[in-house]
């Protein structure tokens, strides 16, 4: 006789789970899951909870004789990027900072003066190349050969180590610039560090104003065009008569109970816990979009704050929302419909999680659960429930923001520790320790920054450490999750914290919730039904639902 089964059910927003119980012994036979087809609660997510459904029970060769599924609540979010604006330098402007392949070192200013007019004798100036290094090295020796007072050279083309390996004067060359821009300042100054070596003369303030002959009402403006040249190792800076014309686009805004906020503010403040509400936002001045919730980091100000390798990635700010929901959606005709079998409708996703994470051994009857998703964190237990913007894809985005990758690579990168490749066979770990590799690793990943990804090591990046990328790693963590974690918990009382939900498998997560978590309250990874892991939660709460149905 086959053996009797019923199914826990849950269509997620982006993942939809199933686990099978006996109904003999009350014990889970099989779990699986899969991508949600379409919107949660759409008649396609159904089916496609249907098929797995189906998969599941011919693996088992049981009989299926009752299916639970709770109302479905689309949770709708929405993501977004926003590039951090460029720092207001007044009259001052960084032509070029860490160009690829600079030529000659040390320091130079002057007056920008075009090479067919570069003067044999007066003040030092800037020669500004517009021919290539075959037609401007000869004219450029005949200058410095006569006492030209050539203090640096700028070129439009890629071509600076040409020139400067042909010049026998130690001048700074800078490529990539933009002539015609540099043509109309009256100073420019230019400095070529040694290669990895930070500049000294350009992130100096004091240095700069006397070199540019700036006022004292110059002095914030210079100490961010100095921050903007941190950890490069060529930089142009030039100074005009006045500021150039402000920007006219519009900026991005959150809005909130005390009024609109803009980005860096609205990050700032749910960070520090001193805002709660967000009722919609707008970014660039485009449409405003009503949200529920909305979470936001930002990306470059942890950056700074750490002290991130300048360069390493992109400035801005990443935003979740928790878009308006149209209702719950009963989903036990559709599935029924589909499976031939009778479902039962059960209580309500929360209740299920809850139910289902509580089957971890130890955990106590009144812990919090705490689910962590892709678009969401929800707060189930002492107080009701609470749904978050945030999760898993706002840690990505993040994640890709800050160093500068895709979103694929950052969804690797993200999960732990990485190391960076020594050599075809040795890596570097994040404590210093070196390891022999399992497999040799192609020729082009030596010196990056790798993750262990879907077919080995995972190249990321190569600006910056294996050290540097974990401390900025869990910045971003604690920013994301841990922010939504602390506001879930907001008031909470004593008791024992039980994490699950696909995120929940990362190996640093329970030190992310334990770092916003009071005094006086446990905490511990969920292993639901003792046996399935920090995954199927609310389908395990839905089968315990529908065995004690059935046994009715």
């Amino acid at each position: 006789m086959p053996l009797a089964l019923v199914a826990g059910v849950d269509v997620g927003n982006a993942t939809t789970e199933v686990v099978l119980a006996s109904v003999a012994t009350g014990e889970p036979v099989a779990a699986d899951r899969t991508m949600t087809r379409g919107v949660k609660g759409s008649p396609s997510s159904v089916r496609g909870a249907a098929a797995l459904v189906r998969r599941l029970v011919r693996r088992t060769s049981g009989s299926l004789v009752l299916v639970a599924v709770a109302p479905l609540r689309p949770v709708r979010t929405s993501s977004a990027t926003v590039p951090e604006p460029p720092p207001d330098t007044g009259r001052f402007a960084v032509v070029a900072a860490g160009v690829a392949s600079p030529g000659g070192a040390g320091f130079g200013a002057g007056r920008p003066v075009w090479l067919a007019d570069v003067p044999v004798h007066g003040p030092p100036v800037v020669a500004l190349v517009p021919v290539g290094y075959r037609e401007a090295v000869p004219r450029l020796r005949e200058l410095l050969l006569a006492g030209a007072p050539i203090a640096a050279v700028l070129l439009a083309a890629d071509e600076a180590r040409l020139i400067s390996n042909r010049l026998d004067a130690p001048v700074p060359v800078v490529d990539g610039v933009d002539l015609s821009a540099v043509a109309t300042a009256p100073l420019v100054a230019v400095e070529v560090a040694p290669s990895g070596r930070p500049l000294r003369r350009l992130t100096d303030p004091l240095s700069l104003a006397g070199t540019l002959a700036a006022a004292a009402s110059d002095s914030l403006a210079l100490r961010r065009v100095a921050r903007r040249l941190a950890d490069v190792s060529s930089a142009v800076v030039a100074a005009f008569p006045a500021a150039a014309p402000s920007s006219s686009a519009p900026s991005s805004l959150i809005w909130t109970p005390s009024g609109a906020l803009p980005p860096a503010e609205a990050a700032r403040a749910l960070a520090d816990g001193s805002l709660d509400a967000v009722s919609r936002y707008s970014l660039d001045g485009g449409e405003p979009v009503d949200v529920d919730d909305l979470a936001v980091v930002d990306v470059g100000a942890l950056a700074s704050s750490l002290l991130v390798r300048a360069g390493a990635g992109e400035s801005g700010f990443v935003l979740a929302g928790l878009l308006p929901s149209g209702g719950e959606v009963p989903a036990s005709a559709l599935l029924e419909e589909a499976l031939g079998v009778p479902v039962v409708g059960v209580g309500s996703e929360a209740s299920a999680a809850h139910a289902g994470a509580l089957t971890t051994p130890g955990a106590p009857a009144d812990s919090l659960v705490l689910d962590l998703g892709g678009g969401t964190v929800d707060v189930v237990g002492w107080s009701g429930e609470r749904v978050l913007a945030g999760g898993g894809d706002l840690l990505t985005a993040a994640v890709a923001l800050g160093l500068g990758v895709t979103r694929g690579v950052a969804e690797w990168a993200k999960r732990g520790p990485a190391v960076r490749v020594e050599t075809p066979q040795l890596a570097v770990q994040e404590d210093g320790d070196k390891t022999f590799l399992a497999s040799p690793q192609p020729a082009g990943t030596v010196g990056w920054l790798a993750a262990p990804g879907p077919a080995g090591l995972l190249p990321i990046t190569v600006r910056i450490g294996p050290a540097e990328w974990r401390a900025f790693r869990l910045a971003l963590k604690q920013a994301v999750l841990g922010t939504a974690v602390r506001r879930g918990m907001a008031g909470a009382g004593t008791g024992t914290v039980v994490v699950v939900g696909g995120p929940a498998g990362d190996d640093e997560v329970l030190r992310v919730v334990d770092a916003v978590l009071p005094d006086g309250i446990g905490l511990g990874r969920g292993d639901v039904a003792g046996g399935l892991g920090h995954r199927y939660a609310v389908a395990w709460g839905l089968a315990l639902s529908a065995l004690e149905a059935q046994r009715s």
